[in-house]
């Protein structure tokens, strides 16, 4: 687990707690506050982050700031701006940033923000690219940060900075001089359909477990929805008559008794697409199993509660050994959906409709490099185009002769 700081575990409770400093009295005393009996390191850092917003410690530092020029990137970034970007994005947003914040930029937090240059930013950079990643960690292979992350990172100073801008703490944004990592053309990975119910044979047990599961991942691939959006429809949702669903919200799972609803990604997220009558034959006939068990407002719910993504990722990892397929991420499975469209030639913009990217760049981005399987199709079809030519020509030749 990543240690952060001001955060501990009790030993002999197991419960999380935060210690807040505040720097020492006039006898060389620690000035700090201690506050205990949390479930999670999570919860204890949300926590943490509240208190250091709300109580004495933006009174402590704005004591110690002579001038604003004089503020330092962790000054800034805890007393203004965290409270400003909290209320500018949603709740998961703001807790996804939270570890960026917190864990990758604190080889800023003691320079002054005005003296932060593009050369600071260069190095920083450079130097998480030699950063190990959490997995190669844990399981001692040499992985690296990849560049899109360290863009993404890059992104987020760009936010912070770009507030110091707008207060005025700095005139212009030396992120804007620092360019992106070069990415390479990295390709999704995805499952053919043949490889698809191979891993799909896999499950052949009757247990209504099963069945759960084997729905999960053919709901995910053939309507190319993402887990967090498939968790949170309703059966109020699902439309018998047209074969339809629609999106309209996602579940964010924390723990078994932490998580909540959000709305979609982006605004054309919200969609209503069809499923077709096969699949939606499969979701009547689980909704009457379903209710043998109970009566459960959600369509993917087996006791009441929700499953945590990560046990379906792990489920469907262990069928695909079995089957002897090469393992896929659970989200690719959306991606596989897509590969399944392009493969019957429909058009970016209807998938674009259906997955709900917010514009065309993105989907023909992500998949664009699928597209080039079709390649063969268009050059036998303009060789079609010109086989007639072809034969006038031997026509002529022969009368000529």
């Amino acid at each position: 687990m990543v240690k952060i700081n001001n955060i501990y575990q009790d030993k002999k409770t197991k419960k999380w707690f935060f210690r807040a400093y505040f720097g020492t009295d006039s006898n060389g005393k620690k000035l700090q506050k201690t506050k205990r009996g949390f479930s999670s390191q999570r919860e204890a850092k949300l926590a943490y982050d509240k208190f250091m917003l709300t109580h004495g410690y933006n009174q402590s530092i704005t004591n110690q700031l002579s001038t604003s020029n004089q503020i330092t990137f962790e000054e800034f970034y805890r007393v203004r701006f965290v409270k400003w970007y909290e209320k500018q994005v949603k709740r998961q947003t703001f807790e996804n940033a939270q570890f960026i914040f917190e864990q990758k930029m604190s080889y800023f937090y003691s320079l002054r923000v005005r003296d932060i240059s593009s050369s600071d930013i260069e190095d920083w950079m450079f130097e998480l690219s030699q950063t190990s990643t959490r997995n190669s960690r844990k399981q001692k292979v040499q992985d690296t940060l990849s560049k899109s992350y360290i863009n993404r990172i890059r992104g987020h100073l760009k936010i912070i900075m770009d507030r110091a801008v707008h207060e005025g703490l700095i005139e212009t944004n030396p992120v804007d001089k620092v360019s992106y990592l070069p990415l390479e053309n990295k390709r999704v990975d995805f499952w053919e359909i043949q490889e698809f119910k191979k891993v799909m044979n896999v499950f052949s047990d009757n247990s209504i477990q099963v069945k759960h599961r084997k729905l999960v991942f053919e709901l995910l691939f053939y309507t190319g929805l993402r887990i967090g959006e498939l968790e949170a429809l309703s059966w109020d949702n699902v439309n018998f008559e047209k074969n339809q669903i629609t999106v309209e919200k996602t579940l964010i799972y924390v723990s078994k008794d932490n998580w909540y609803f959000s709305t979609p990604k982006t605004k054309n997220a919200y969609r209503t697409i069809g499923i077709g009558k096969v699949l939606s034959k499969k979701l009547y006939e689980w909704s009457q199993l379903q209710r043998m068990i109970g009566k459960f407002e959600y369509v993917i719910q087996l006791d009441g509660t929700f499953t945590p993504p990560y046990s379906f990722a792990n489920w469907l990892k262990e069928a695909a050994i079995k089957a002897e397929i090469k393992p896929i991420k659970l989200h690719s499975l959306r991606h596989s959906h897509v590969a399944l469209l392009i493969e019957q030639n429909i058009q970016p913009l209807a998938i674009q409709e259906r997955m709900g990217h917010s514009n065309i760049q993105i989907t023909l981005g992500t998949y664009g490099h699928l597209y080039a399987k079709s390649d063969n199709e268009v050059v036998e079809a303009i060789d079609d185009f010109q086989s007639d030519d072809v034969i006038l020509e031997e026509i002529d030749e022969f009368e000529l002769v």
